[in-house]
């Protein structure tokens, strides 16, 4: 009896270890060379939206319930806001005039930029 116990806990903890999951690749390793297609509009949803919660508000800094600075970005509205100051296309891409973000990490790759200034030039649409 005890060895088909050993066995079975032993299949029963390895099927544990084995379990599936799903990343993003561009989210994971935001230097990579993949390919970049923009070949299909961007949209908040699909492009902007995982990009905001990835980096900006499951650290708690952008959301509703913190919003350090005053930046809401787990909302369209609070992201459209900063798209229409022009201050999240000025963070993303880090320029001097704006704090770089995310803080404390690597720019988000140029993939991940160009899809979202892809969708804002399609003009922001929710």
């Amino acid at each position: 009896m005890k060895p088909i116990l050993l066995i079975f806990s032993l299949v029963l903890a390895l099927s544990f270890s084995q379990g599936c999951y799903y990343d993003n690749a561009a989210l994971l390793y935001p230097n990579s060379n993949a390919t970049c297609d923009t070949s299909t509009a961007a949209t908040f949803t699909l492009d902007v939206m995982p990009v905001m919660n990835a980096n900006c508000n499951l650290s708690g800094c952008h959301n509703t319930a913190s919003a350090s600075g005053g930046v809401i970005l787990d909302t369209y509205n609070g992201v459209k806001a900063q798209v229409s100051s022009g201050r999240l296309m000025g963070s993303i891409n880090q320029t001097g005039a704006y704090s770089p973000m995310p803080q404390g990490a690597n720019k988000l790759n140029s993939c991940i930029i160009t899809r979202i200034q892809q969708w804002i030039n399609a003009g922001a649409l929710p």
